[in-house]
């Protein structure tokens, strides 16, 4: 079995209250989708995504996927 991480920190909210509704990811699943296609040959065995920070400070998410070739 093989790991593949992905990490990205999200962009801090400008105030307290955001100015839209809209959530961005910074790119992370275009990342992840970009290496997905790399890989057509790869049987995805488990996800599991986490989060750290995000009230004062920049969140930072973690994706690991767990694969076999």
């Amino acid at each position: 079995m093989e790991v593949k991480i992905f990490t990205k920190t999200l962009k801090p909210k400008q105030g307290f209250w955001p100015s839209s509704d809209k959530v961005s990811d910074c790119g992370l699943e275009a990342e992840i989708n970009l290496w997905l296609a790399s890989q057509p040959n790869i049987e995805i065995k488990k996800i599991t995504q986490s989060q750290s920070g995000g009230s004062w400070i920049p969140a930072r998410v973690v994706v690991t996927v767990w694969y076999q070739k």
